[in-house]
């Protein structure tokens, strides 16, 4: 049987797609699909060319994605010029660009959100089989029910006012407008409510409603160069009763959290909050608790009572507050997964099963913890949501998506591609029950490892921040003297940390691919990027002094071991470096000495809590602990002698992270050169000074190694908002300049959305 149906879709969708196209083949219907992932390519093979001529009906997924597919235009107009039939799946409520308009234009279209999934997906069997393609054992088509005539969805009012002034002559119509649906909102959800007569005729319940809250000018958002280390957290929350929000703002180059009282018009500096971030409210909504470098501390709301809850060493990862009396936290951004009582003390381990947490979450009933981890004693690889007893510690993995939430007792609420998606989970089995379906039809604003920027209250009022994500970065090349960038190469990707090569010719660069990490080469003059290796899960390249050789980490055996290795490009053949009787959990290469025989590296035995500092010998495959302290250290370089080494530490938490100089191999001469913050440090090629990040700054340390070690004042080196990723996120060229990534171009929010009556889908 010849190929029938094209079924064209954008790659973000694919997990949404395939079952569709498995239906559709178990029903007797022949398709052809990219399974290939030539989109992903950026690639329009004549393979797609000639399936479509060859298709009698041409299905095109339609979601916020594909309509920004460039592929998926392309391939609707091919279709449509062959006459081609066309049939529109929506996958959620999307704009149709202005250049597929015209080939979709009175077509009549499916919907699979919102509805019976098992009945549409028999409609548009039913449907391909009405446009002529043959489906076997078909005796008769029923008529379908879901079918409707084609036609731009209409899209929720986003603003009520486009301009700060009109914003400002609206702020009162808008408050009162929340007052009378909170007021409704709270009337509806009261038990215990005795009803004195039954009118003929009741008002209908409240329907969903679609605002917008403008920001003040005078607390304006945060922005991620605000952040510490210059990496977007999450900055808003609503109280579970949904009668006050919070944001994170800057005030004279300062961070608070403003709390908007969702009843009036009135915002509120809580100025006690200074330095705070991740904003979590107390379960009876009375207190909103918040982050800083080196501690947890909540503000009453009535009082405006400042209280702190315990010491913290950089718990940028998030925090939450249970219906137990508990905060879950992750400290040392997420290595230890902590939790504290609400009434303050000492924090202890939850669990010491989990490497690195992500957006912890207390389930509504307070029976566990959601949060995002990739794995179970694993450190580096995709992440997925997992769910935590506090009493049993027993873990489960509930599926996928960033910024895990639940509501309503057993409805898990996930971002995926921008999209805020609910799945009811059995929470005996803890098994998901059904698909998920779309709440918002709006893309949240989020980054795929630390959050996305949305709240749900208990009573169903969701606040959120519209944008477009993307993960992809672009290799920039700076001139710290002229102040002048410019890319390396035109490609985009979703790249991680990266080497420069000691002639300056190539750059040994990780890039991942559906959360998993490969290194590939990029040859400079060539533009282009290769890989050596068939594995993945392959992370911190090094370049060998001479350039013939790459060392890095890997955890492809055993997602919880890390081991090293070596490859040679003269003989092309990769080595496993043997690091001894202890096992790493983690571990990752910083720098290489100039013989090319020994490797600095940070990491983890098994076991033995945050990272420290090691050297391996790669000849003898002997590896020697350099430091035995109980806070994370990373990321050691060496001075142009080795007499020397910089690296990164929390140990006095002035400002998250600070940089530190040591004589080796003693390590017996500390001493902190970074004022403030600091990360990532580097020498300059001539070894007079170390350059370090601190958020979008890069400062410069100038250095006398020569007798009584001698170092000066940090001045600012270069700055720009380039992006942080896990580890080191920057090198040098030989000659100075320094590689760094860039990112999209960061929005101001200039206003917040707020959705009443959230979860009522069937609108």
């Amino acid at each position: 049987m010849s190929t029938e149906v094209f079924v064209s879709y954008s790659s973000q969708d694919r997990n949404r797609v395939i079952p569709v196209v498995e239906y559709l083949r178990n029903s007797g219907i022949s398709v052809w699909v990219d399974e290939g992932n030539i989109h992903a390519a950026d690639l329009w093979s004549e393979q797609i060319v000639q399936a479509i001529a060859g298709c009698q009906v041409m299905v095109v997924m339609l979601s916020g994605n594909s309509t920004d597919s460039h592929n998926v235009v392309k391939e609707a107009m091919l279709a449509s010029e062959q006459k081609k039939a066309l049939l529109p799946v929506y996958l959620e409520p999307a704009e149709i660009p202005a250049k597929l308009q015209y080939q979709l234009a009175g077509i009549q279209h499916l919907e699979l959100y919102g509805q019976d999934e098992q009945q549409v997906l028999e409609d548009l069997a039913n449907s391909l089989v009405k446009r002529g393609v043959n489906r076997e054992g078909e005796t008769a088509v029923p008529q379908s029910t879901t079918v409707k005539r084609h036609e731009r969805p209409k899209v929720t009012p986003q603003s009520i006012g486009q301009s700060k002034n009109l914003a400002k002559s609206i702020a009162w119509a808008l408050a009162v407008c929340v007052v009378v649906l909170l007021g409704l909102l709270l009337l509806k959800s009261q038990s215990n409510v005795t009803v004195q007569s039954v009118e003929p005729k009741q008002e209908a319940a409240p329907s969903r409603m679609h605002v917008n809250i403008p920001i003040p000018e005078e607390y304006p958002m945060a922005k991620p160069t605000d952040m510490p280390f210059g990496v977007m957290r999450r900055i808003l929350a609503i109280s579970p009763d949904g009668n006050h929000l919070v944001y994170v703002c800057t005030v004279e180059n300062e961070l608070y959290l403003c709390l908007r009282n969702l009843g009036d018009d009135t915002f509120k500096l809580l100025k006690e909050s200074k330095g705070g971030i991740l904003p979590f409210f107390s379960p009876d909504s009375k207190w909103v608790g918040f982050v800083t470098a080196d501690k947890i501390k909540k503000i009453e709301l009535s009082s405006g009572l400042l209280k702190n809850i315990c010491d913290a060493n950089n718990p940028f990862n998030g925090a939450t507050w249970g219906s137990d009396g508990m905060i879950y936290f992750g400290d040392s951004e997420g290595a230890s997964f902590l939790k504290v009582s609400e009434n303050g003390g000492e924090a202890s381990v939850l669990t010491d099963k989990i490497l690195r947490v992500l957006n912890p979450n207390v389930t509504p009933d307070g029976s566990g913890v959601l949060f995002r981890a990739a794995g179970v004693n694993v450190f580096r690889g995709a992440f997925s949501v997992y769910y935590i007893d506090p009493d049993s510690g027993e873990i489960t993995r509930l599926g996928d998506g960033v910024m895990p939430d639940m509501v309503n007792r057993n409805d898990l609420v996930t971002i995926e591609d921008g999209n805020l998606r609910i799945t009811e989970i059995d929470m005996k089995s803890l098994k998901p029950v059904g698909s998920p379906r779309t709440i918002s039809k709006s893309k949240i604003l989020y980054r795929k490892k630390y959050g996305a920027q949305y709240s749900i209250s208990d009573n169903d009022i969701l606040v959120f921040l519209k944008g477009v994500s993307s993960s992809e970065f672009q290799l920039t090349v700076l001139n710290p003297t002229t102040n002048e960038s410019k890319p390396l190469i035109e490609k985009h990707e979703m790249f991680g940390q990266y080497s420069v090569s000691p002639d300056g010719k190539k750059v040994a660069v990780e890039v991942y691919n559906n959360q998993i990490s490969e290194i590939n080469i990029l040859n400079v003059n060539r533009s282009r990027l290769n890989t050596f290796v068939n594995s993945g899960h392959n992370y911190t390249p090094m370049w060998s002094p001479d350039g013939k050789k790459l060392y890095y980490s890997s955890n492809r055996t055993d997602p919880t071991l890390f081991e090293l290795y070596e490859y040679d490009f003269s003989q092309r053949r990769e080595k496993k470096i043997d690091l001894g009787v202890s096992s790493m959990g983690v571990f990752n290469i910083s720098d290489i000495s100039d013989d090319g025989e020994k490797l600095l590296c940070f990491g983890t035995e098994h076991g033995a809590g945050l990272n420290e500092l090691y050297l391996v010998d790669i000849r003898q495959e002997e590896k020697t602990r350099l430091t035995d302290n109980e806070v994370t250290e990373w990321g050691a370089v060496f001075s142009s002698d080795e007499k020397w080494i910089a690296y990164t530490s929390e140990k006095d938490m002035e400002g998250s992270y600070a940089i530190y100089l040591n004589r080796f191999p003693e390590m017996n001469k500390e001493t902190r050169i970074s004022a403030g913050g600091g990360e990532e440090p580097k020498w300059l090629p001539d070894g007079s000074a170390v350059y370090y990040r601190n958020g979008s700054k890069w400062l410069k340390v100038v250095l006398d190694l020569k007798g009584e070690s001698e170092a000066g004042e940090p001045e600012l080196f270069f700055e720009g908002d380039y992006v942080n990723v896990w580890g080191p996120s920057h090198d040098i060229f030989p000659d100075g300049r320094i590689l760094l990534l860039k990112g999209e171009e960061w929005m101001p929010p200039t206003e917040i959305d707020v959705i009443i009556n959230a979860l009522d889908l069937a609108l």
